[in-house]
């Protein structure tokens, strides 16, 4: 669906474009080029040249290829059960956006005949106090269609490694070996490389894989790339560090 003007110039407005256009416009007033603001002129285009680089989507793309490049492709098999890992939760407990696209995926391929079993796993680090995250994902699933007897849940673990272990005492139990593996396609090559080192025949599938779409040209510049930024960072730091300790 193609974006209104209204929208394209909203976004336009509070994107890293208006600020940039700022500096430039602070940088090249007359009085900027005195001697004694040769230092402010050296930050303001220092500061210019930074915010450009980690709100550009073309940096962002740059950043994250050797990670999409490693990534396993979507592998769409029948399994013996669905394995979706969460993705956080608001304050009140209800599951974040990412927990909500991740559930509502393996809803979709549960009622595609794909599993018998759903396993939701994640528990809860700080600042919470009750196992809420898992049971939020439930509630989607269940909105969804997916009978009670069909969703399991694993609510201990508290990282990607634990996502593994403590989903391989409930899988194990059942003697279930094929597990459609569900998360979003930055977290899937390590979640994937775990459960692989744990014995288990994976079928990859990135959660975010039907909402992925190009983007749009006002959208090139995006403080939302910030955050995308740390998340890669994120994942190429915990693959080393999994990697050092044997994890995976």
């Amino acid at each position: 669906m193609k974006a209104s003007v209204e929208l394209i110039i909203e976004h336009l407005i509070f994107s890293p474009f208006v600020f940039l256009l700022g500096l430039i416009l602070i940088l090249f007033w007359p009085k900027a080029w005195k001697k004694k603001q040769n230092t402010k002129s050296k930050w303001l285009i220092g500061l210019w040249g930074i915010a450009l680089l980690l709100t550009s989507t073309s940096f962002f793309q740059i950043f994250s290829w050797p990670l999409k490049e490693n990534t396993p492709a979507n592998n769409k098999q029948k399994a013996d059960a669905i394995v979706v890992a969460t993705a956080g939760i608001h304050e009140s407990g209800a599951p974040s956006p990412g927990s909500t696209i991740r559930a509502h995926t393996a809803a979709q391929l549960y009622k595609e005949g794909l599993a018998p079993l759903i396993l939701v796993t994640g528990g809860i680090t700080q600042p919470y106090s009750s196992q809420v995250e898992a049971k939020g994902m439930r509630i989607i699933l269940l909105g969804m269609g997916v009978p009670d007897t069909a969703i399991l849940i694993e609510n201990k673990s508290t990282d990607t490694y634990l996502n593994g272990v403590m989903s391989a005492k409930i899988l194990e139990k059942r003697e279930i070996k094929k597990v459609l593996l569900v998360t979003h396609d930055y977290h899937l090559l390590r979640l994937t490389l775990v459960f692989k080192k744990l014995g288990f025949d994976i079928y990859p599938y990135a959660a975010n894989s039907a909402t992925k779409r190009p983007e749009p040209w006002w959208r090139y510049l995006d403080w939302n790339n910030f955050n995308r930024l740390r998340t890669i960072a994120h994942e190429y730091i915990g693959l080393l560090a999994y990697k050092v300790m044997g994890y995976i």
